[in-house]
């Protein structure tokens, strides 16, 4: 089985980690519930005075807006502020008269590297959300690295074995959207969609920005990269073997460069295959359907070099 192993710990997961293992055995949702009473007390005060200290103003500036516009009723700031995200909202499938903002995120950025490990970061770690719908603009650095970049949605925050799903992007294939169901720390099943014929803007080009947007309403989540729908995911379903499409060899194209192209291909097809026999295997006994939890950014390796994942523009909306 494919574990996913998060290898680098901040302050704030150590604090969910304790108060998920320690006294009684409460229910999820008050465990959960819990955690996030505790961590907006503490870890996450703590860490954003940090991350206050340690990056440049226009960083700090932009985390104590965010913090200073979030309420449940929206000041004639908030209203400026937030007023290009609720006019996002309906393209979405979403009424922006019926839930309310979670945060706006100042931009942050990851690196990752080696066999399925993953980094995650989010200054309001706190925030619960059940329905949502959660954006970004994504920009990558990721040459010789089967790496991608997204989202971890509904996590528990149980360091050990998480129970979460990772939803991200890469430049894999021209443009790679990958879904996985982390049950337990392991990956179990998962969804692949390939932006290429979907998305007429994807731009797969190393240090090219696309924007990740994840709507989620129960067990189902609708994918849209660029403001374009790429495809609607159920995580509990069975994983479905679906390949990259076959390089195309372009005009001028030398015969080096389309060697180069096709050991790609079947670098990709080869780990692709990999991953899906895993998932068969781990998801007979998993359970796969998360109500509920934390969200953040998260970098995502697959193989390979060191990438970094930069996002910026990020917001999380709590559906009513």
């Amino acid at each position: 089985m494919i574990k996913i192993q998060r290898f680098v710990i901040l302050p704030i997961i150590m604090i969910l980690i304790s108060l998920a293992c320690g006294g009684a055995n409460p229910s999820q949702e008050s465990t959960l519930q819990a955690i996030s009473n505790q961590v907006s007390l503490t870890g996450t005060a703590a860490a954003l005075e940090k991350e206050q200290s340690n990056t440049a103003d226009q960083s700090a500036s932009a985390t104590q807006t965010a913090l200073a516009l979030m309420g449940p009723a929206l000041t004639a700031t908030a209203e400026a502020a937030y007023g290009p995200i609720l006019a996002e909202l309906p393209k979405y499938g979403v009424d922006p008269t019926s839930g309310q903002m979670a945060w706006v995120h100042p931009p942050v950025s990851l690196e990752v590297e080696g066999f399925m490990n993953f980094d995650y970061v989010n200054h309001f770690i706190s925030t619960l959300a059940q329905d949502f719908v959660i954006s970004a603009d994504i920009t990558w650095d990721a040459i010789g690295s089967e790496s991608s970049c997204g989202f971890a949605i509904r996590s528990d925050g149980n360091e050990d074995a998480m129970d979460t799903y990772l939803a991200t992007i890469s430049r894999v294939a021209s443009g790679h959207f990958i879904f996985l169901t982390i049950a337990k720390g392991e990956a179990v099943t998962g969804q692949d969609i390939y932006a290429k014929g979907r998305d007429p803007v994807f731009d797969w080009q190393n240090n090219a920005t696309n924007n990740l947007t994840v709507v989620g309403r129960g067990n189902r989540f609708w994918v849209y990269t660029n403001g374009t729908l790429i495809g609607e995911i159920d995580p509990s379903a069975p994983p479905v073997l679906v390949l990259p499409p076959e390089p195309q060899r372009t005009p001028g194209m030398s015969d080096a460069e389309f060697m180069l192209e096709q050991a790609s291909y079947e670098q990709e097809v080869a780990l692709v295959r990999a991953e899906y026999n895993a998932r068969l295997n781990a998801l007979k006994n998993a359970d796969t359907t998360f109500d509920r939890g934390f969200m953040a950014m998260v970098a995502l390796s697959r193989a390979g070099k060191k990438a970094t994942c930069q996002f910026e523009n990020a917001w999380l909306w709590l559906i009513e």
